[in-house]
C-alpha cells in the first residue's frame, strides 16, 4: 500500500512540473515574434526601459534597469552590459584572463543617461560589493 501511495504522489508531482513547464512555454510562444518595443525615449532620443519587456536580444532598449551595487535604481547602456564580442574561444579566453577575476563595473544612470548614480557589478561575488 506505501509503494503505491508513493507512486501516486510522484505522478502528481510530475504532472504538476510538466504543468508548469507547459504554461511556460505557451507563455513565451505568445509573444509577437519579430514586433518591437516602442520605447520612451529620454531628452537625448535615447530609448529606456526593462530588459524583460524586449521580445528579443535585438530589441532590448539603449538604457537597460538596472539596480546599482548602493540600491539605488538607473540604467546602464546596453553596450556596457554586452560588452566586447570575443571573435572567438580563444580570444574569449584571453577576455577573461585579462580581467583577473576582477568584476566588470558598469556605470549606472539616471533616465537622462548622463548622471551618474552608481555602479553595477557583472561577475562579482556578494562579498565584492560589500568592499
Amino acid at each position: 500500500m506505501k509503494k503505491k501511495h508513493v507512486l501516486f504522489i510522484g505522478v502528481v508531482a510530475l504532472v504538476t512540473v510538466l504543468s508548469f513547464a507547459v504554461a511556460a512555454y505557451a507563455n513565451l510562444a505568445a509573444r509577437p515574434k519579430g514586433k518591437q518595443t516602442v520605447w520612451p525615449k529620454n531628452d537625448l532620443g535615447v530609448t529606456y526601459g526593462s530588459g524583460l519587456d524586449a521580445v528579443s536580444p535585438e530589441d532590448e532598449p539603449d538604457l537597460i534597469l538596472v539596480q546599482a551595487t548602493n540600491g539605488k535604481v538607473g540604467y546602464a547602456y546596453r553596450t556596457d552590459l554586452e560588452g566586447p564580442e570575443p571573435s572567438s574561444p580563444a580570444a574569449a579566453i584571453a577576455q577573461q584572463k585579462a580581467k583577473g577575476g576582477k568584476p566588470d563595473v558598469i556605470p549606472v544612470y539616471e533616465v537622462d543617461g548622463v548622471t551618474q548614480i552608481g555602479v553595477f557589478l557583472i561577475g562579482h561575488t556578494p562579498a565584492e560589493v560589500e568592499r
